[in-house]
């Protein structure tokens, strides 16, 4: 394997001067917020306020457009929740994160607190969340599905989801929590042998075979060493980069691979 030629993109000034210009609206917003909202317990964390960011028309006309409170609703990859009200402050916590970390809502132009929060990946269950306004834990009350903490005594609000599976490019994570063990995972025609091949094998085509966890998706999983890590899958006869991943190189031949950088040894 002849050596691969690595291209990074580089920010241009612009780009990080609109970032800077973002992280300040975001402190700025933060500071009002810790100083209008009182009685948080130590173990939360308050997310900084600002606009979401909404890359999608739809959903962008739809929070802004809210003259009134609705039921929770799925757009998209969110789940938009909405308060009314002559509050100061509402937030949401969510029972998949501990109700440890608060989602502060958004106030449209319309005095309605609006919220598009990123449904879960991978989860197959209902998302159980409680509000806080003002600084009083409830539930939602535009939402007709509540329950009860047990132990606590607590009202929640119960609100059902879509699966949203991660098998796209930008949502997977290639390398496990652990930082060193890769999860390869590769989509095709059922029934094939499908291999990884990379600088860690000396292209070895036969060594790590994947096996299909269900028709034509095919996964392994291999710990690796410590640095940038050159690889693709073998598959029907040629080495093809990997679909999930978005940092590729090619060598002087212009065979083109995908990228992984490790960064903790096994």
């Amino acid at each position: 394997m002849k050596e691969n030629r690595l291209s990074l993109p580089v920010a241009s000034a612009d780009s990080i001067d609109t970032n800077m210009k973002g992280i300040m609206v975001s402190i700025v917003l933060l500071g009002t917020l810790l100083f209008s909202v009182e009685g948080f317990a130590e173990n939360f964390v308050l997310t900084s306020a600002r606009v979401p960011v909404v890359d999608s028309v739809p959903l962008h006309l739809k929070l802004a457009g809210m003259t009134a409170a609705e039921a929770p609703q799925v757009i998209e990859d969110r789940l938009v929740l909405s308060v009314a009200g002559p509050y100061r402050f509402v937030g949401a916590a969510f029972a998949h994160e501990g109700f440890a970390v608060i989602h502060p809502f958004d106030r449209n132009t319309q005095g309605v607190f609006v919220l598009a929060y990123p449904i879960p990946l991978k989860m197959n269950a209902s998302l159980v969340y409680r509000l806080i306004i003002d600084g009083v834990w409830t539930f939602d009350p535009s939402n007709p599905h509540s329950t009860t903490d047990p132990s606590t005594g607590a009202a929640l609000s119960i609100a059902d989801i879509p699966y949203r599976s991660d098998l796209h490019l930008g949502l997977y994570k290639i390398l496990e929590p652990d930082g060193h063990t890769a999860h390869f995972t590769f989509q095709g025609a059922p029934g094939e042998v499908v291999t990884v091949c990379g600088d860690f094998d000396d292209w070895d085509p036969f060594i790590h075979e994947m096996k299909e966890t269900r028709p034509g998706l095919y996964e392994l999983e291999l710990p690796l060493t410590a640095g940038v890590h050159f690889y693709g899958f073998v598959y029907r006869g040629d080495v093809v980069p990997d679909p999930l991943n978005g940092v590729k190189a090619s060598n002087r031949d212009g065979k083109v691979v995908s990228v992984l950088v490790v960064s903790a040894s096994p």
